[in-house]
């Protein structure tokens, strides 16, 4: 029952005698201990974010101070608020997004010595704490070219 439990959303009980008042609260171990006690218990169960497109970068290919944007759509079946969290891999040298918690950041690529490819990915965590990791198809930065003397 504990399982069951930890995967609700939001747990709804009632009193086993009737005309009884209801209680709907968010998930706790005392729970389990109330269904003990004869308390009737309904459950729904919250579900992760889902991505359906992206993160796609656009353009895939750039310089360096290149400016990228993602297509990204993802939707929460519950209807929860949502935050996210991107990030870049490898960590250095560190390009910049324009709000690595917003739903749909630009990122503009470092100054690499190398032609280099990053994976930008992003943590989408919905209110009830259900997340997903997603990743698209990597940035790959060209290096300046050099000029000979």
């Amino acid at each position: 029952m504990g399982q069951y439990l930890s995967r609700c959303r939001r747990v709804t009980l009632a009193p086993p005698s009737k005309g009884g008042r209801f209680m709907s609260h968010s998930y706790s171990k005392v729970f389990g201990a109330l269904v003990l006690l004869g308390l009737a218990v309904s459950c729904r169960a919250n579900h992760a974010p889902k991505v359906s497109t992206g993160p796609r970068p656009s353009p895939q290919v750039v310089g360096a101070g290149g400016v990228v944007s993602f297509v990204f759509e993802v939707e929460d079946p519950d209807g929860d608020a949502m935050t996210f969290q991107w990030q870049q891999l490898p960590a250095e040298p560190a390009g910049t997004f324009s709000d690595a918690n917003a739903r749909n950041p630009t990122w503009v690529a470092p100054e690499v010595s190398e032609t280099t490819t990053f994976a930008i990915m992003v943590t989408v965590e919905d209110s009830e704490g259900d997340g997903i990791l997603a990743q698209g198809p990597g940035v790959i930065v060209h290096a300046a070219a050099s000029q000979a003397p």
